[in-house]
């Protein structure tokens, strides 16, 4: 099936299911070769058919059915009296609701969730709060276009204190990428230079100062990170990413290595082993004082290790529930001190010991969402909900495989909401 008729599906999922009956359904998708009758799935469906879990499973089956599926799909919700379906996931009827077509490109994200904001109000009717609902691939790479915000956050009462964010560059981004290596066994990361590209236009956009370095041996990347720590500027800004872009693996001892250019599966003695962990133990309070109770962002767009994550029909889980442990520990508040590690938080574009996806014209999934939420929604959004809303994206798309990723967030000690408040400073509120 072809990747656009996939994600069409994916994307009208939880809107159609509940509009669909399937007991004229099945029949037709049978008729017209959908899934063949032998299908083993099918005695698994029949047992529940009617339930939404079912029609679920079955609707998004299809996407591995073979070339003529969607073809059939269509042909078989108008034989059944669910021509409107069909004429959605067509593209046919797209209401004035549904802002952008899929039919665009990822430049042109759909928005179908408006929020608002009590403190907020505007005195003109088209000044909403967008969400991002989903994002549609296109085959070229992304264009930097920033939503500015239009008032600072950073100081408006609320339960969760808010880290000021108003210098001028907002903070200092540092981006390494790895796309040639030594060894003839590690494949060159061509796409990556758009990953690198983005990220630089889209802080420079959003008011940051961004020191770019590409294709560094392991000792390098240690060297280029130390040195960035150190910088005496940091005292002047308000906040701090770190970016890296890499082959990546697992070590022994399922820590997150980074490969630097130079990275060889047999690693000789001489060779410089960078752990995730390294490169934020840079930025502790002890290490450099100058970002000591500032927002520091590491983001790593690596592999984790060689685990492949496959989805699950299931659209419930139940997980174990835990009690907090009561403590009778006294407390001792020192106010001349701050916390080693504090105010970081490790974004990982996917789980320890898995695979991370690149598209090979475009760049990796992760950066790409990132650098979409980020110009869309960092105008309103603090961080946390920015990098929910990047993994919102993720869940959707797959590989050929059926393959996916899930993203995650570490907090040390991060513990305020950090709003970017991209492309506007103090000045501008004063003319």
């Amino acid at each position: 099936m072809d990747r656009r008729d996939r994600e069409r599906i994916d994307y009208y999922c939880e809107r159609v299911v509940p509009k669909i009956d399937i007991t004229k359904l099945f029949p037709k998708l049978l008729e017209n070769k959908v899934y063949n009758r032998d299908d083993v799935n099918i005695e698994i469906w029949k047992k529940s058919l009617r339930e939404q879990d079912t029609v679920k499973d079955i609707f998004l089956t299809i996407k591995t059915r073979g070339p003529n599926a969607f073809k059939n799909l269509l042909l078989s919700l108008r034989q059944s009296n669910h021509g409107n379906i069909a004429d959605m996931l067509e593209g046919k009827s797209i209401s004035s609701n549904n802002i952008v077509s899929l039919s665009k490109s990822i430049n042109n994200i759909t928005i179908s969730q408006l929020k608002e904001h009590n403190n907020n109000a505007s005195s003109s009717n088209e000044r909403q709060e967008e969400s991002m609902d989903h994002i549609v691939w296109s085959d070229k790479p992304l264009t930097i276009k920033l939503s500015k915000a239009t008032r600072f956050l950073d100081r408006e009462p609320c339960a969760i204190q808010r880290y000021p964010m108003r210098s001028k560059p907002r903070g200092l981004v540092l981006v390494i990428s790895n796309i040639y290596y030594d060894s003839p066994t590690e494949i060159p990361r061509f796409s990556a230079k758009h990953d690198e590209a983005n990220l630089e236009e889209l802080f420079k956009q959003m008011g940051f100062e961004v020191v770019t370095h590409r294709n560094l041996t392991g000792q390098q990347i240690k060297e280029a990170v130390r040195t960035f720590s150190k910088r005496k500027d940091l005292e002047k800004v308000d906040s701090c990413f770190v970016f890296i872009t890499s082959h990546g693996t697992e070590d022994k001892m399922n820590n997150s290595e980074i490969q630097g250019t130079d990275y060889q599966e047999n690693a000789p003695a001489t060779y410089e082993k960078v752990l995730c962990s390294d490169i934020y133990d840079y930025f502790t309070a002890e290490a450099c004082p100058q970002l000591a109770e500032k927002p520091k962002i590491f983001v790593f767009q690596l592999c984790r290790g060689k685990k492949v994550q496959k989805p699950v029909a299931q659209s419930r889980v139940s997980i174990d529930s835990f009690a907090f442990a009561n403590t009778n520990k006294d407390e001792c508040v020192r106010r001349l001190t701050t916390r080693k590690y504090s105010d970081m938080l490790i974004v990982q574009s996917t789980l320890p010991g898995h695979v991370a996806y690149r598209d090979k014209i475009t760049g990796s999934w992760f950066i790409q969402i990132l650098c979409k939420v980020f110009m869309t929604c960092a105008c309103t959004e603090h961080i946390q909900d920015l990098f929910s809303m990047i993994d919102a994206q993720l869940k959707y798309i797959r590989t050929l495989d059926n393959e996916c990723q899930t993203s995650t967030v570490e907090s040390m000690g991060f513990n305020k909401h950090c709003y970017l408040h991209p492309g506007l400073y103090e000045e501008d509120l004063l003319d």
